[in-house]
């Protein structure tokens, strides 16, 4: 008997999973970093006398099932007595929730009220957000810092560490690279004040610097860091970067390298033979300049994607485009827009692409009733 129960518990679960199947859920969705747009449809028995219940229950439904499209866990139980199952329950939970919605369509028949829903599902916005996206880079004048107390042989090479950081981040994947390592950041801001009067602008020309641009400031300081028997340097490679017209610090970031360079001793003989040679310190400053770059730049990659609303012309606009990594339909959130809807108490706007252009692109709210001039000025922060 014990047999044939578990069978049937088998086929059971079978016949749940492949229902849930039917009804498009996806039981394995629990990427709360994956905002997606589904489509639902909800239903209600028609109340004619009191049509407003009826029409919210079957928004309800359609919200519900949207939520289950997002992604849902399934859990179950069965009561057994005397080797019979005598209840076998399952438990269906939405993991997602609906951030907004649109009503397409409205329909009524003798018996029912149906209702055809558009809706963004997901989960909290997840810290990080790692796709890899194009990168405009204005590779500006980085410095070289190096202590009296470092020995010339290394002293002689920080140059051309400092040379091997442009070549690596000119070469790096889906990064475009405007290599300005003759221009001092300080110049450039004083240029960008008063550019028809300024030297260096009319001499040198402006760099194009757009809002989803970045400007990326290297420098290198070598220093000693112990006085026991043992000689120990720090190198340390540092990135400034600032991002935007505005030329704003967005991040400041070092990464630190120990070199054992000397055993300290009077007599020369000692010295020499521990010195570490310069091949293998070469070798490891430069596989720690790669390290540290992509490590840098895949941070960089992790940050949201975000920007200004502009209300332009009747068109609702922000600085970022296909070079800024925009693609079409592209979802963003807007936060702090209080929502007038009953069935969503929150204040997280949807807006997606409608036209994508090299830096700019043009969006729509999902919410038709939302006017564009509550958005303007506000920041949109978009979701892969």
């Amino acid at each position: 008997m014990s047999k044939n129960i578990s069978k049937f518990k088998f086929f059971y679960s079978i016949l749940i999973f492949f229902a849930m199947i039917t009804f498009n859920i996806d039981l394995y969705a629990q990427n709360k970093s994956n905002y997606k747009q589904v489509e639902a449809t909800g239903r209600s028995i028609l109340l004619s006398e009191e049509i407003e219940i009826s029409r919210k229950r079957a928004l309800e439904d359609a919200i519900y099932i949207a939520a289950l499209k997002g992604g849902a866990d399934v859990n179950g139980f069965s009561a057994i007595s005397s080797n019979t199952i005598i209840n076998d329950q399952s438990v269906i939970r939405a993991t997602n929730r609906v951030i907004d919605f649109k009503i397409l369509s409205e329909i009524q028949d003798k018996e029912y009220l149906t209702i055809k829903i558009r809706a963004i599902v997901g989960g909290e916005l997840s810290n990080k957000n790692c796709k890899s996206r194009p990168l405009n880079v204005n590779l500006l004048k980085g410095s070289i810092l190096v202590d009296t107390k470092v020995p010339s042989e290394l002293a002689r090479n920080t140059s051309l560490w400092y040379n091997k950081i442009y070549k690596i981040i000119s070469k790096l994947p889906n990064v475009n690279v405007k290599n300005s390592q003759n221009r001092a950041l300080e110049q450039i801001i004083k240029s960008f004040k008063n550019p028809s009067f300024d030297y260096n602008a009319i001499t040198k020309g402006m760099p194009t610097i757009h809002a989803g641009n970045y400007s990326l400031v290297p420098k290198i300081v070598l220093t000693k860091i112990s006085e026991n028997s043992f000689s120990n340097y720090l190198f340390s490679v540092k990135f400034d970067l600032y991002k935007g017209q505005k030329i704003k610090l967005e991040q400041s970031k070092s990464y630190n390298l120990s070199i054992d360079y000397q055993f300290e001793s009077k007599f020369q003989f000692l010295k020499n033979i521990s010195t570490l040679s310069m091949d293998k310190i070469d070798l490891n400053v430069n596989n720690h300049l790669l390290t540290s770059i992509n490590s840098f730049f895949y941070d960089i990659n992790c940050k949201p994607l975000e920007g200004k609303l502009i209300l332009n012309k009747g068109k609702l606009q922000v600085d970022l485009g296909s070079k800024q990594g925009v693609k079409q339909k592209q979802i963003g959130l807007v936060n702090g827009i209080k929502i007038k809807n009953s069935m969503l108490n929150n204040s997280i706007l949807i807006v997606h692409t409608d036209e994508v252009f090299d830096n700019h692109s043009t969006l729509l709210p999902l919410n038709d009733n939302i006017k564009l001039t509550n958005l303007n000025n506000k920041i949109v922060k978009f979701v892969e």
